[in-house]
């Protein structure tokens, strides 16, 4: 029988800072602007009542200049930096807050995203959006166990 505690996330072998800067996902972003212009022709082609099809585009709109303030970090609670030392988690926003986060696990991981939940708040970091290091690095130091 396997042991839960050995694959739990443990960062015990993780004693020096390691620092992540973030940017804006370019890939993401252009992701997003390809649904919406999808999405935006579904609506034109298929228009049954021009004040529907408006509204509908219109709303489209917004959510994209909503969302878009997401992608390319124009918040001011974004996160532009984190660092991973002693089982421990700080971020640094675009404010210049820091927070600190004692209870930190891996929720999911692949070659292209990864989403790290700190508390109840996720820090999603794709692939792209790493200026520092690599995120296979990211991964490897997520995947450290003792």
């Amino acid at each position: 029988m396997i042991e839960l505690e050995s694959w739990q996330l443990n960062w015990a072998s993780v004693t020096e800072k390691h620092s992540f800067k973030l940017q804006a996902s370019k890939l993401y972003f252009g992701l997003s602007i390809f649904v919406h212009l999808c999405t935006l022709s579904v609506i034109w082609i298929y228009q049954h009542n021009l004040y529907t099809s408006l509204a509908l585009s219109l709303a489209l709109v917004i959510h994209f200049q909503y969302l878009n303030r997401f992608i390319l970090l124009q918040k001011p609670d974004s996160i532009l930096d984190f660092s991973l030392e002693n089982q421990q988690l700080t971020t640094t926003s675009k404010l210049g807050e820091k927070h600190k986060y004692p209870h930190v696990y891996c929720a999911y991981q692949s070659r292209f995203l990864v989403i790290i939940m700190a508390n109840k708040r996720p820090l999603i970091v794709f692939k792209d959006s790493l200026m520092s290091h690599s995120l296979s690095h990211l991964n490897r130091l997520l995947n450290a166990r003792t």
